[in-house]
């Protein structure tokens, strides 16, 4: 009987185990494909992330972005890599608040770099999946990179062209 109700003990613990695991990796992003009058864009940026602590991350993600113009050959092809660090400065429930502290390097023709902070809200949707989006950004640019930055200088971008949603899977 004492081997039964161990088992049983034994059992229950790895049960609740895992229903309070935690995962450390993430892997996700970011998508987007606009047909308009002069130009189509395409963009796709996946990510990946790993929780150091409950309030810090580092993150990397790898965009390949597109714009196709449909009036002259002049497309505008290139990579643009993204690591940063997050910090989460709230959770209240399944609502977190978020800042991305991180560096935009572009590749081909989006050849540049900005850096600076990008802050954001994250809603846990279970305890695998989870929907963010940012707004704005906070930082310099090097005047670099096509169409893909903004113009050279410091400042403070709270524009809609700065808004993004993002979809994650922890494991």
């Amino acid at each position: 009987m004492k081997k039964l109700i161990v088992s049983v003990i034994i059992s229950l613990v790895g049960i609740a185990g895992m229903n309070a695991q935690t995962y450390k990796w993430w892997a996700g992003g970011r998508t987007m494909l606009w047909t308009g009058e002069n130009r189509n864009t395409f963009i796709v940026a996946p990510e990946v992330g790993y929780h150091l602590s409950p309030r810090l991350t580092i993150a990397a993600s790898v965009g390949i972005h597109s714009f196709i113009y449909q009036n002259s050959s002049g497309n505008i092809n290139g990579l643009v890599l993204n690591p940063y660090m997050r910090y989460t400065a709230f959770k209240q429930g399944i609502v977190l608040g978020f800042v991305d502290g991180g560096v935009d390097v572009g590749l081909g023709d989006f050849e540049g770099f900005q850096f600076g902070l990008k802050p954001g809200i994250a809603i846990l949707l279970s305890d695998r999946f989870t929907v963010a989006t940012q707004f704005g950004f906070l930082g310099y640019s090097d005047g670099k990179g096509g169409a893909g930055f903004r113009e050279q200088g410091f400042g403070l971008d709270l524009s809609g062209y700065c808004s993004t949603i993002a979809f994650f899977v922890s494991f």
